[in-house]
């Protein structure tokens, strides 16, 4: 007969060795899954903008910042509601949230939106673009003027127009001055070029680039300069695929990359592959490369052109790319694993790094535009600028 103590002996024995085996188990968890590394903070920093799109530093610190406007250019409602807008931290609390931080110097710019002029069943606005900063404080930001002129505006550092620096025949989507040459890097979207003008006016094609995998279009979207060698980092957004079983996609997902670009030769090579929507890249001090992707996810469903985008009771679509699937990737400069530093934004467009920090600019679209959140639920498209502190992040 077993006795009631060596019942509770047995039971002992089964108990530690249970509890060992636990901690044997927990310690491999340890050694073979490797600690998350702590996300760079992420800041609101301004609201309620329509297409913001370029983000640049005057030299006494405020930021300029080009928005595309709704994207209403047509009939008798076409308002043209591009600008330039100054904001200004009054309060110095870190953001531009506050009355009076947000003002425009230039206003009535024209835009239009792509599903009514092209009708390739996305919301997209095209209109003002990049903006660049120089250190004297003149100002340099991309128009496509709905179709009268596509060109590069200048402004003196009182915020003046001047005009035209140059007209081009295709879209630019980036812009990016380099000190060292003394010229104005452009990203020709639309031709699938790049090209570098002087602060005179003189033009030069750099590269024209070939079709990317699926007979993609190889569309330059970013521009960034690796500050070790001079080289030039471009974003190639992988264009419409025509013919992908009978149907037409607005991208193929892992075809987008990032190549680097000889400014001299126009030679270039993969820097990174394996992008879904590469729209933008920036380089820091040491030359961390950091890109922003639209989308990660496959494209939506397509929309028709019959589609009321201003009608505020509208059904909630993504409008050809999926809402909230954007982020914003770290590949350092020592070689180690990329980082997502933030998932889930809204259609990111625009990537800016200053002083330790990025700016992201997101929320691409008709504003007001009722859109679906997987984490809110119905909500609307919002023009917004984020902050991303690197200060978290070790090299």
């Amino acid at each position: 007969m077993v006795r009631i103590k060596d019942t509770f002996s047995l039971l002992d024995n089964r108990i530690q060795i249970l509890i060992i085996l636990a901690i044997i188990i927990f310690t491999l968890l340890l050694l073979v899954i490797p600690a998350e590394s702590q996300d760079p903070a992420i800041t609101l920093i301004a609201t309620d903008l329509q297409n913001p799109r370029g983000v640049a530093f005057l030299p006494d610190g405020r930021l300029v910042v080009a928005q595309a406007g709704t994207g209403l250019s047509t009939g008798d409602d076409a308002d043209n509601s591009g600008k330039l807008s100054i904001l200004e931290d009054l309060n110095n609390d870190g953001d531009y949230l506050d009355a009076g931080e947000v003002n425009d110097v230039l206003d009535k710019m024209p835009g239009y939106n792509i599903l009514y002029q092209f009708n390739p069943g996305r919301d997209e606005i095209v209109g003002m673009g990049d903006v660049i900063a120089l250190s004297d404080g003149r100002v340099y930001f991309t128009l496509d003027d709905n179709f009268e002129a596509l060109s590069v505006v200048e402004l003196t550092a009182n915020l003046e127009t001047v005009g035209h620096l140059i007209e081009r025949p295709g879209s630019m989507n980036s812009i990016l001055y380099d000190d060292n040459r003394d010229v104005i890097f452009i990203a020709e979207s639309t031709i699938n070029a790049i090209g570098a003008v002087t602060l005179d006016g003189e033009f030069r094609t750099i590269t024209n680039f070939g079709l990317l995998a699926n007979e993609q279009q190889a569309v330059p979207s970013g521009l960034a300069l690796d500050p070790n060698t001079g080289d030039l980092l471009v974003t190639l957004f992988s264009g419409q695929l025509w013919v992908y079983y009978s149907e037409i996609l607005s991208f193929m997902v892992g075809d987008a990359k990032v190549v680097r670009v000889d400014p001299e030769t126009g030679d270039y090579e993969d820097e990174i592959t394996g992008l879904t929507t590469a729209v933008d890249v920036a380089t820091d001090e040491i030359g961390n490369i950091y890109v922003a992707e639209l989308t990660t996810q496959w494209a939506t469903t397509m929309l028709n052109q019959e589609f009321d985008l201003f009608d505020p009771d509208a059904p909630p679509d993504a409008g050809g790319y999926a809402r909230f699937t954007g982020r914003v990737t770290l590949y350092p400069s020592n070689g180690d694993q990329p980082q997502i530093l933030v998932d889930n934004l809204d259609q990111p467009t625009n990537l800016t790094y200053h002083d330790g920090n990025l700016y992201v600019s997101v929320g691409q679209g008709t504003p007001n535009r009722p859109i679906w959140s997987p984490e809110t639920g119905l909500t609307r498209i919002v023009g917004q600028i984020y902050r991303i502190d690197l200060s978290t992040y070790q090299n």
